[in-house]
């Protein structure tokens, strides 16, 4: 419901980093003295209470407000005030102070108006965006998007993550930390992002429209069963991918694409995956650009589609002979256990696997043919055919 911004003069809680009150005395001598105090104050800081929650440029806390309130408790020795108890005995209820304002989440906040020996509760409450403002002045309620003069009423703020922390209590000339907290706590249902650095994958490229240079990313992102999702992104040194909403606990994978200008095929890519978590991002593991894809052919399978195996008794050696390549590479057994593979430039790519029998064999050599369409920076498995 829209909520107008009230215009009260109420005193709100003070940010602090160091605070120091000079205070100058007279005396006959032509001497000044000066006297320095501490101020008495009760600080909030955030590693006292984020828990596992990010403080990032992704999803996560983005500001919080704190929110002390008076439990009209008097330490043993500590200064005397009114209210401590009701008439009936009973305690009184809490006294609130002002909040702060909507503080960064990396950044503390100090209360001034505290009294020494006293014992001070801390509410926190935790927002996922930075366009808030308080409602009033000292006022807990946030509102946003921050008023403007375009939009005078805007709705009320709910809180995303509240925390607190018990118990803190008012030393005379001493800042205070308030660090018996129950922290913020992510959901583990939260959904969180994944961030691509795509300037950092150009290695020996450059971005521009000349041919060879990278005019564009394309960057198809895939998690779990869901649909791919693809951005296009222009070529800079900074250039970047988010992709948000994304299941915490999740392995995901991302296939870049270089494209040049006047290309409508994509002349380099790069993979990269990331493990998700909640409420936060993750920077994704990437290799850098290539202009060379990979085939890989499982021989183990190849000498099956044949009924042979990889042993001294079926095969002597298993050669893959690579066109263009002048030697013909072999793998006796048990290398033949392992898989080939080769990098080729993008398009169709095929090899010779043949298996050789064992010595003394009367029977003939046999051959498969294996190939695959080739992608820049992918793996591409082969699909063999006996000749």
């Amino acid at each position: 419901m829209p909520v107008r911004q009230l215009r009260s003069l109420r005193p709100a809680s003070f940010l602090v980093g160091l605070g120091l009150l000079a205070h100058v005395g007279c005396s006959s001598s032509s001497t000044t003295s000066v006297a320095v105090t501490h101020p008495t104050m009760v600080e909030v800081a955030p590693e006292n209470f984020l828990g596992d929650l990010p403080c990032s440029e992704g999803p996560g806390l983005k500001r919080y407000v704190a929110t002390l309130f008076d439990t009209n408790y008097v330490a043993q020795g500590g200064a005397s005030g009114t209210g401590d108890s009701t008439s009936d005995g009973g305690a009184a209820p809490d006294f609130q102070l002002p909040s702060s304002l909507p503080t960064p989440c990396l950044a503390a906040v100090g209360f001034g108006l505290v009294v020494a020996g006293r014992h001070y509760d801390v509410k926190i409450d935790g927002y996922d965006t930075d366009d808030l403002a308080p409602r009033a002045s000292g006022s807990r309620q946030m509102v946003s998007p921050a008023p403007s003069m375009e939009q005078e009423v805007t709705p009320l703020a709910t809180p995303r993550w509240t925390a607190h922390c018990d118990d803190a209590i008012a030393v005379d000339s001493t800042i205070v930390r308030a660090d018996h907290c129950t922290p913020f706590t992510a959901s583990e249902s939260a959904p969180g992002s994944v961030h691509i650095g795509l300037g950092q994958l150009l290695a020996g490229l450059s971005c521009g429209d000349q041919p060879g240079q990278v005019d564009h990313f394309d960057v198809s992102f895939s998690a779990g069963s869901a649909p791919a999702l693809v951005q296009s992104i222009p070529c800079t040194a900074d250039a970047a991918a988010l992709f948000s909403g994304v299941a915490p606990q999740t392995r995901v994978s991302a296939y870049v694409s270089a494209f040049s200008a006047d290309g409508s095929d994509a002349f380099a890519g790069a993979t990269c995956d990331a493990f998700t978590r909640a409420e936060g991002s993750v920077n994704a593991e990437c290799t850098s650009l290539s202009q060379v894809g990979t085939m890989r052919v499982d021989l183990r399978g190849a000498l099956a589609l044949l009924g042979l195996t990889c042993d001294k008794r079926s095969v002597s050696s298993v050669t893959v002979q690579v066109p263009g390549d002048a030697q013909v590479q072999a793998f006796p057994p048990p290398d033949c256990e392992q898989p080939f593979t080769h990098g080729f430039a993008p398009g169709a790519a095929v090899v010779t696997v043949e298996a050789l029998e064992p010595s003394g064999s009367d029977s003939p050599a046999r051959s498969l043919t294996c190939g695959a369409t080739i992608t820049p920076g992918q793996l591409a498995l082969a699909e063999c055919t006996a000749n």
